[in-house]
């Protein structure tokens, strides 16, 4: 025996035995039987290994192999079947290394029965044997220098030899070629003794070879990965990696570089405690990418520019896929100046990669499969480390990072399958049935056919549409008028919410029920009669209110270069210039403890197509304002300041540190646009007050009300505080009217969105220093709701009237009137005092 043999663990002893033993009583039944070799081969002649990746199962197996020379009846000869061609070589290196007692052949240049010893071993992919291709076909055929392998089989039957077949990383082996492997398997080798070797508990795809080759598992040896970490052969834990970004910067950052630079992070970190424990060995980092689409970008290519921008020499990168295969790849694992290895799904499986600690995913589908080889590939423990194995928790655990978090179930559930494994041999020798109950397709109570009542109208497709059946709404009372003002999408949706609710009170609860008499159908339709209610002229009323008119819009770009040079003065855009980096963390949580165990600080880069796209919203506020020639005009003038100051700045820094200060201040942004907007609004009054106002017969009076009544159209919290107004007795109060939206009369503020205001109340009040000392009053529903907090009127708020100044705002609060003002720190409305009659006078 060499020096470099290795010593069993002794689970590994405990399976060594059992393998061995099983095929010693199937050699045995054959001796007796030898009429029913092919049912006791089929039936009694298949043993299962199912034991982690990394839990040493070549070693297994050649210790089986290799122990059973010279104790049977007669002499075996080996048929090894790996699933990829990289993995031939591997175990013939093992198997060499290790058994040297068996001797490894190629059935490729080596298929002559002469000479050949009891314990060979061909080692071979079902491809190079199974297949239809050339190479396969050579194998298959005899020539004048060699016997095919299908007679090379036959021959050595017939001189008394045993077949024996190994099926190393069973769940790999059989996928779309199972029933050709199939088929070869009983019609052309046709063993005496068959072992699976599988990391893989419950696989579909060895389901499927067993059942089209009519082969039963008799035997089944299962190894718990506890045993295999107890020997100090697989690290302990298994941390899946969850970045955890700052309010605000998820969608300014590239998830797929942050999550390699987290990856990169607790690379370093590992090489760091290697070095301190004065270990000379370099931890790799693997990258998973996805395949290449037809005409897409190249996966490995994008994530090689990302690890070299985040700062990974770009000789420390290796790549292997099919399409590009590295002639090197299983020494990769060796060479200590690779520090990073960038490999597709189908090298994800049975290569040796002991100095492997993190693995970044980035390939979306991820699977069961997936999560178990991924298992495997980190989880071996390096020879160097066995000696302190247990006792650094940062290098006992392998590390997973995965693009989407959300798409970790494969790997959870290939957690949940290890640590449901629990150690048994079941071999014929002990005359046990095994059965196997499989899981319901579903849970109780799962209703293939969800009931769903009343079906949701379609949105409308065109304005004429939105139009028309928001009118219709509206005239049926189920939808306020006041969404007329709100925006195309916010009308959509009380459409789509005022149709379906109609659908559900029109739809009778007992739908087989007689119909019952509508009294109201049997006399006819009755309408409200309408009267119209003249100004009053016994009041101080004016002729007319004044009006902010909006510059013109077909000269507002012309305003841009004021309004960049405004917003960079106001917003301080210069102190974003170096922002390229924000802080992150980084939550490690074991997934065989379930516990959360450490966090790790991140810098990550900003990325500069991620922080364009989510900015684009911030410019496009004001249809009409061109938010290109505004950007650009703003890039200019950020460079003349960078230039005066002395500081050094690119293009993409110029434009990033805008985008971000559109996102970051879009408030100041918005002030930018008023202030300038403001020096060239103008004002009108020309449009008188309306001598009459139309409505229906009987409304209540109002003793101050302009028209003398309270408007019909009018909501509960208007109406309340008009009753307010109504009943002032301290003579601060003069009049009050109705000041409704979208009339032309109707006084209005300009919004930096370009949009126009329409406070509800237009107010004389004695004393009050302002044109016809009027005051205006904005009414809210409440101030719990987000209606309240939404975006326009947080641009309302913010806003004075070029010449009535302040608008009071007031909703009611347990019963009590509060004004509310805007909390700029908060950006929210906010009660601000109890609202008094008396503070209409004032102009703040």
């Amino acid at each position: 025996m060499s020096d470099g043999r290795l010593s069993l663990a002794s689970y590994q002893t405990r399976a060594v035995e059992a393998l061995s033993g099983v095929i010693r009583k199937v050699a045995e039944l054959h001796d007796r039987d030898p009429e029913n070799r092919q049912e006791i081969a089929l039936k009694s002649g298949v043993t299962l290994l199912q034991s982690p990746t990394g839990s040493g199962k070549t070693l297994v197996l050649g210790q089986v192999l290799e122990g059973l020379r010279g104790a049977l009846s007669r002499p075996v000869v080996w048929l090894w079947f790996a699933p990829y061609a990289g993995l031939v070589s591997q175990t013939r290196d093992a198997l060499i290394e290790q058994c040297g007692g068996l001797r490894v052949r190629d059935v490729a240049t080596d298929r002559q029965p002469v000479g050949t010893r009891d314990g060979d071993v061909f080692i071979q992919t079902w491809a190079a044997v199974a297949a239809g291709n050339k190479n396969a076909r050579r194998v298959r055929r005899t020539s004048e220098s060699a016997m095919s392998f299908d007679d090379m089989i036959a021959a050595l039957r017939d001189d008394g030899y045993f077949i024996g077949v190994v099926i190393d990383e069973a769940h790999l082996n059989f996928g779309a070629s199972a029933k050709a492997a199939a088929d070869f398997y009983l019609n052309h080798i046709r063993p005496d003794f068959t072992i699976l070797a599988t990391a893989t508990p419950n696989d579909d795809k060895l389901d499927a070879f067993e059942a089209k080759a009519g082969i039963e598992v008799a035997s089944r040896v299962v190894v718990p990965r506890d045993d295999v970490v107890a020997a100090g052969l697989n690290k302990v834990g298994l941390k899946l990696g969850v970045i955890r970004f700052r309010e605000g910067d998820q969608d300014l950052i590239d998830h797929e570089q942050a999550t390699l630079t987290a990856g990169w992070t607790q690379h370093k970190r590992i090489c760091g405690r290697l070095e301190d424990c004065g270990m000379a060995l370099t931890p790799l980092m693997l990258v998973q990418v996805e395949d290449q689409e037809r005409g897409g970008e190249d996966p490995v290519k994008r994530v090689r520019d990302k690890l070299i921008e985040i700062g990974v020499h770009e000789d420390a990168i290796a790549t292997h896929t099919s399409g590009e295969p590295d002639p090197d790849f299983h020494t990769l694992a060796y060479d200590p100046d690779k520090q990073v290895l960038i490999f597709k799904v189908a090298v994800a499986t049975g290569f040796d990669a002991p100095r492997a600690w993190t693995l970044v995913s980035v390939r979306p589908n991820r699977g069961k499969d997936f999560g178990l080889q991924i298992v495997g590939r980190i989880m071996r423990v390096h020879p160097a480390l066995r000696p302190d194995h247990g006792q650094d928790p940062l290098l006992d655990s392998g590390y997973v990072l995965l693009t989407d978090p959300d798409m970790q179930s494969g790997l959870q559930a290939a957690v949940d399958e290890l640590k449901a494994v629990r150690e048994s041999i079941e071999l014929i020798t002990d005359s046990l049935d095994i059965f196997e109950f499989g899981n319901a397709d579903r849970p109780l109570g799962f209703s293939e056919e969800p009931t769903q009542p009343y079906e949701s109208p379609p949105p409308p497709n065109c304005s004429a549409e939105r139009q028309q059946r928001l009118a219709n709404l509206i005239n049926q009372g189920v939808v306020r008028d006041g969404v007329q003002s709100l925006p195309p999408d916010d009308q959509d949706r009380a459409i789509v919410t005022g149709e379906t609710w109609q659908q559900i009170v029109q739809k009778p609860l007992f739908s087989q029920l007689p119909d019952a008499p509508n009294p109201k159908s049997s006399g006819g339709t009755t309408q409200r009669n309408y009267q119209s209610y003249p100004l009053r002229t016994d009041i101080d009323l004016p002729k007319a209110l004044i009006r902010e008119i909006p510059p013109d819009p077909r000269k507002l770009n012309d305003l841009i270069p004021d309004i960049a040079r405004e917003f960079c003065r106001s917003a301080n855009i210069v102190r974003l210039l170096q922002r390229r980096l924000t802080k992150a963390t980084l939550h490690l949580s074991d997934m065989f403890a379930k516990e959360d165990l450490e966090t790790v600080s991140l810098r990550l880069r900003l990325s500069n197509a991620r922080v364009a796209e989510k900015a684009q919203l911030a410019f496009n506020f004001n249809d009409s304002i061109d938010p290109r020639l505004l950007k650009k005009a703003l890039i200019t003038e950020l460079r003349r300041i960078a230039d005066e100051e002395g500081i050094e700045a690119e293009e993409r820094d110029l434009r990033r540190a805008i985008d971000l200060a559109g996102m970051e201040e879009a408030g100041k942004l918005k002030e930018a646009i008023k202030v300038v907007q403001s020096r060239n609004i103008h004002t009108d009054n020309s449009e008188p007050v309306p001598e009459t106002y139309f409505g229906p017969e009987g409304l209540d009076e109002g003793k101050k009300s302009a028209y003398g009544v309270f408007p019909n159209k009018i909501n509960t919290e208007e109406r309340e505080f008009a009753n307010l107004l109504d009943q002032d007795q301290s003579g601060i109060v003069k009049w009050w009217l109705r000041n409704p939206e979208n009339e032309t009369w109707a006084t209005r503020l300009i919004l930096p969105s370009g949009r126009r205001f329409f406070p509800d109340f237009v107010v004389g009040v004695s004393g009050r220093s302002t044109p016809d000392m009027i005051a205006l009053v904005e009414i809210k529903d409440d101030g719990e709701t987000g209606r309240l907090q939404a975006d326009r009127n947080i641009d309302k708020i913010r806003v004075q009237h070029r010449e009535y100044k302040n608008v009071f705002w007031t909703f009611r609060q347990d019963g009590t009137w509060v004004r509310a003002r805007y909390a700029e720190g908060l950006h929210r409305i906010v009660p601000h005092d109890r609202f008094n009659i008396t503070e209409l006078v004032y102009l703040s």
